[in-house]
């Protein structure tokens, strides 16, 4: 078993569940998401004794430790620095591993301009690990032109959260499928390949949701997840009118629409209620690769529209089934459904797997994974 000092995305969220919804989202690193990525690294690791954040004493991480795991998602990113991280390991002389580590940009064409102080942290892993767990050959790409060149694309440690080598998704007809939940990406226009499109995207898949009062799975929007964990936040008349901008229901009576957010949206501040609720589904369509993943884990077919590098390159390793925002001008679902290759995703998740457990493997990481 080995002694784990970690960093990065959360794995767990250690407060009340009646502590005010803003502190808990804080504490997931403001997306729910990273609690499935945080989740599942805590489920592969085999770890004796467990230590977290950069703020311990160097000389008791490196004589009670044996190395450092970092939980990544999008580091590479120009307006992303870490320079506590980077003291931190300046300081603690162990193995290094980083795992999921992705580039954020809007293309592939896109060139990054990374600051100086991410390059330095990207070289001492480099420096200290076998290889950096990239999320896909974009991400490779970008470190390779910083002269990094031990990689190995393994996608995201959340991809294999089930801890098994084979996976399987339902495959019912579609005229079965009572139970759609949709999730989207309301401030999806800080990063996507093409604006007007990722506001079209968005409206239709907010539209969608709401004249068929599908739920819609939340991941970081405030004041949505205020109102649908049963907080009562004071709205004026423009925060309302912002909310429903920002999901393209702008139409929508105000009583209307927070009624809608009170009985239809959802989210999950703990991995394993998000993932009961996923088995209760038939299809899941939206913007949010975790909130497509969880689906997927669980058995249940989903469909991402991707809107940038980042989740263009993870959708495209995986296979998993996706449409570029840029060509999606109405929604189909049923021939979104009955158009996915769900065998290419089951076959490539599971040469994913053990390329997973090979990256592991050779940085000496003691691991969970079954064979």
């Amino acid at each position: 078993m080995a002694r784990v000092w970690y960093l990065g995305a959360s794995y767990r969220v250690n407060l009340p569940k009646d502590a005010p919804v803003q502190d808990r989202l804080k504490a997931t690193g403001n997306n729910t998401g990273n609690l499935l990525i945080g989740h599942s690294l805590m489920r592969h690791l085999k770890i004796d004794a467990f230590g977290e954040g950069v703020a311990a004493d160097s000389s008791f991480v490196e004589q009670n430790f044996d190395y450092v795991v970092i939980g990544a998602s999008n580091f590479l990113y120009e307006k992303f620095d870490f320079p506590r991280t980077i003291a931190f390991l300046e300081k603690v002389r162990l193995p290094c591993v980083i795992i999921g580590l992705g580039a954020q940009a809007p293309d592939y064409g896109h060139k990054i301009m990374i600051p100086d102080g991410t390059i330095r942290m990207m070289k001492i892993i480099s420096e200290r690990s076998t290889s950096l767990g990239v999320r896909g050959h974009f991400t490779a790409s970008v470190l390779e032109r910083l002269g990094i060149r031990n990689v190995r694309a393994i996608g995201c440690p959340s991809i294999y959260w089930r801890c098994h080598p084979a996976m399987f998704i339902s495959r019912r007809p579609f005229d079965q499928c009572s139970r759609i939940a949709v999730n989207g990406h309301s401030n999806i226009l800080v990063f996507t390949n093409d604006v007007s499109s990722a506001r079209r995207v968005q409206r239709l898949l907010a539209t969608l949701a709401f004249k068929n009062r599908y739920p819609y799975v939340l991941q970081s929007e405030m004041p949505e997840l205020s109102i649908a964990c049963g907080e009562e936040p004071q709205l004026d008349d423009s925060t309302i009118s912002w909310m429903k901008n920002s999901q393209g229901l702008s139409d929508v009576p105000d009583e209307e629409f927070l009624q809608y957010v009170k009985t239809n949206m959802v989210t999950f501040f703990d991995v394993e209620e998000w993932m009961a609720y996923m088995r209760s589904l038939d299809f899941v369509i939206g913007s949010r690769f975790h909130g497509c993943l969880a689906a997927i884990l669980n058995g249940i077919p989903a469909t991402m529209f991707v809107h940038d590098a980042r989740t263009r390159e993870l959708c495209e390793l995986l296979r998993m089934p996706h449409v570029d925002i840029r060509k999606v001008k109405t929604i189909d679902l049923r021939a979104l459904y009955e158009s996915m290759d769900l065998d290419a995703l089951e076959a490539t998740y599971s040469s994913l797997y053990d390329n997973y457990i090979d990256f592991l493997e050779e940085n000496k990481i003691a691991h969970c994974l079954e064979r």
